[in-house]
């Protein structure tokens, strides 16, 4: 990742309308670790991959104190001052063992070619009796052209992957009412459009650095489309309910509890 939050397509900015439905999407999981970490008595939160830092903010509004990790420096009305934003790398946290109640990472693990660091980070920081909650796209629902996912997944691999390193591995999903669910229906069918213009699959071979302007062009041109044929649609946090995972969720929503650890391993042995 960049040092600069530049508009990709896919890293969201509030002030992009386009992708306000997006961005409802990816809040709805910040309101579930919100009403977790109420419902728990969570107090400390660590936030890995923070991104422009909207969702952090919504963390530590619901009066949790929080640090948030990312390699990139959060937009400048998005911080908040009571969150400790740290630049580091997600499978090196600069933080003591068993220092948090709550974990969130949302839309990280994707982005990463081994993700084994990262996920022992996270164990190794969540407290015997504390949550770490961990969304990514659903493979079943993706359009798979993503230049900025390295690897997107199943429900069964994801828990497959995560049961590695936590006892307990709650597979819920974001879902979608109707009109939103339209909206990605639609976006989808659009992707597919512009994808058969490609037959050759010339993408796979172009310039990283040119794929990854025309992702983000086409990021716009798609939604823009979906505005001008049938309108976008309004949307709250209630039109994305948190459910079990099935295979028309639009995110895989995992909450991992008891984490393994070498520092907790070693507890239980001494």
């Amino acid at each position: 990742m960049s040092d600069a939050l530049s508009f990709t397509g896919e890293r969201l900015h509030g002030e992009n309308a386009l992708f306000g439905v997006d961005l409802v999407r990816h809040r709805a999981a910040y309101a579930h670790a919100i009403a977790r970490a109420r419902a728990r008595g969570a107090r400390r939160v660590m936030e890995i991959g923070s991104g422009t830092g909207y969702g952090t903010a919504e963390l530590a509004e619901a009066g949790l104190e929080v640090i948030a990790v990312d390699r990139v420096t959060p937009d400048a009305e998005a911080r908040h001052p009571a969150v400790g934003f740290v630049r580091g790398d997600a499978g090196a946290l600069p933080v003591r063992p068993d220092s948090f109640d709550l974990v969130v990472s949302f839309q990280v693990i994707e982005h990463l070619a081994d993700p084994g660091p990262y996920l022992a980070a996270i164990a190794e920081i969540t407290r015997p009796d504390g949550e770490a909650i961990i969304t990514t796209p659903n493979l079943e629902q993706s359009d798979r052209e993503n230049p900025f996912h390295l690897h997107e997944y199943t429900a069964e691999e994801l828990a497959g992957l995560l049961g590695a390193h936590f006892d307990e591995v709650e597979m819920l999903g974001v879902g979608a009412t109707p009109a939103p669910m339209a909206y990605y229906d639609e976006r989808l069918r659009r992707i597919r459009r512009i994808v058969r213009l490609d037959p050759l699959r010339l993408r796979r071979v172009l310039p990283r650095g040119l794929v990854d302007r025309l992702f983000a062009i086409f990021a716009v041109v798609v939604r823009r489309g979906i505005q001008q044929h049938s309108g976008l649609p309004e949307v709250t946090l209630a039109d994305f309910p948190i459910e079990p995972a099935h295979a028309r969720s639009l995110d895989l929503l995992a909450v991992c509890r008891r984490p393994k650890t070498g520092h907790a391993l070693a507890e239980e042995t001494s």
